[in-house]
């Protein structure tokens, strides 16, 4: 079997940056979905017997294990492909294993190397850059448009105002069909969420001060508090970078951050397709884990607030309704099926890596999927802060940090898989 280089994950690790500063989010997921991260001049490169790649770069690398490499300008060209991080000798050597066996044993031109994005790319951009679009290369017709809009005002720039001293958050949603930036207006086009009544509820900007309503699905990145606690979006978010894992494919991400400087203090946020009991024809297999609230000021114990920890309520996410009557539906809540919501408390400890798939339900009482990538840690959580690459047996995982679990008792952690090393 090939190893597989599908799934991809970066950190802050690497050196990239999620600040208290309006635009951070966007430049983050242009970077992670679809640019990557160049290396420097890679100075040597050569292949082992085992048929592993080991290359030499003229500065630091940032590059953590199992991440996906990808090569390109070598000669021969059977060397120019995706490669997983199996080995970091130095802050300046990687020892890469090909998704396919090279049978050259001599490498007669160096190319250029990067850390590979989850490939997507940019279908709309707007002119004052605070918009985007992203949807996956080569799509199926299952995967949606992903837009992410940062913008502060209304288009008029005076009917609806968000001070930009306030919490920073994205408003995020799928839609089925775009044909420009601002295309959601259209009633005949299914979004996540979405308001029958009135499509383009999701990216609204009204009123001002303490009375705006700036979007209805939200994904933070800068608040003043923490988690746990009720938000104030009227109060300035605290100063310094956020910790944060992305990890995914060209179907799902997620998105495991922080909302202030404390780097244990992470949730988990999601977007994209999911394992579906029914074909995506019939209803669109997508899944949608952000902030669902118009409200300007709400307690942090409503649904999605917290996808899969603390409770029943708090850990729900949303995916379109099955309605095969009456496609253009209101979303429903998804409830996810775990054990409890204490995943890295230990549940079913002992193994090197225990992951389990995360099932789910949606409000009307139907059996929906499974969640891809992400996985319910079945073991004891560690008192590592940050993204750990796990290697069980050939599978590799990350584990991450995340805060709140189990109605309140304090860290614990989730499973990200990223395949086989074979």
């Amino acid at each position: 079997m090939a190893t597989d280089v599908d799934v991809q994950y970066f950190s802050h690790l690497n050196g990239l940056t999620l600040g208290n500063n309006w635009g951070d989010l966007i430049r983050l997921l242009d970077k992670t979905l679809v640019t990557g991260i160049d290396f420097t001049q890679i100075t040597a490169a050569s292949i082992d017997a085992q048929g592993d790649v080991h290359i030499t770069l003229y500065a630091a690398h940032n590059a953590m294990l199992f991440q996906v490499v990808e090569l390109t300008g070598f000669a021969p060209a059977s060397f120019n492909q995706k490669y997983r991080i199996k080995g970091v000798p130095s802050a300046t050597e990687l020892i890469l294993k090909p998704q396919t066996a090279i049978v050259e044993t001599n490498i007669t031109t160096v190319g250029a190397g990067k850390l590979a994005s989850l490939g997507y790319e940019i279908i709309f951009r707007d002119q004052n850059d605070v918009k985007r679009v992203y949807r996956a290369k080569n799509p199926r017709s299952e995967h949606p448009f992903i837009r992410v809009d940062e913008s502060l005002t209304s288009p008029d720039g005076t009917t609806g105002v968000y001070t930009s001293t306030y919490a920073k958050y994205a408003m995020v949603g799928l839609l089925e069909q775009m044909e420009h930036i601002d295309d959601f207006e259209n009633p005949n086009v299914l979004q996540l969420p979405f308001d029958p009544g009135d499509p383009a509820k999701n990216w609204k900007i009204t009123g001002t001060g303490t009375s705006v309503v700036r979007g209805w699905s939200k994904l933070f990145w800068a608040c003043s508090y923490n988690n746990g606690d009720s938000p104030s979006n009227a109060s300035s978010p605290s100063a310094g970078n956020r910790a944060f894992t992305l990890c995914g494919d060209l179907d799902a991400f997620y998105l495991i951050t922080t909302q202030t400087a404390a780097q244990n203090k992470k949730k988990v946020y999601g977007v994209g397709l999911f394992e579906s009991t029914t074909p995506s024809e019939v209803v669109p297999n997508w899944f949608l884990m952000t902030t669902v609230s118009d409200a300007f000021n709400f307690g942090w114990n409503i649904p999605g607030y917290f996808p899969l920890m603390y409770n029943a309520n708090v850990s729900q996410f949303f995916c379109p309704r099955y309605t095969p009557a009456e496609f253009l539906s209101a979303h429903v809540v998804a409830n996810p099926i775990i054990p409890n919501f204490g995943t890295g408390t230990g549940r079913y400890d002992g193994l090197s890596a225990s992951f389990l798939q995360i099932p789910f339900s949606d409000n009307q009482g139907k059996l929906r999927g499974t969640l891809k990538h992400l996985g319910y840690n079945c073991n004891s959580h560690d008192s590592q802060s940050n993204a750990r690459p796990v290697l069980a047996h050939t599978s590799m995982y990350v584990r991450e940090t995340v805060n709140m679990v189990n109605g309140g008792t304090g860290d614990g952690s989730v499973y990200l898989y990223l395949g086989e090393l074979e």
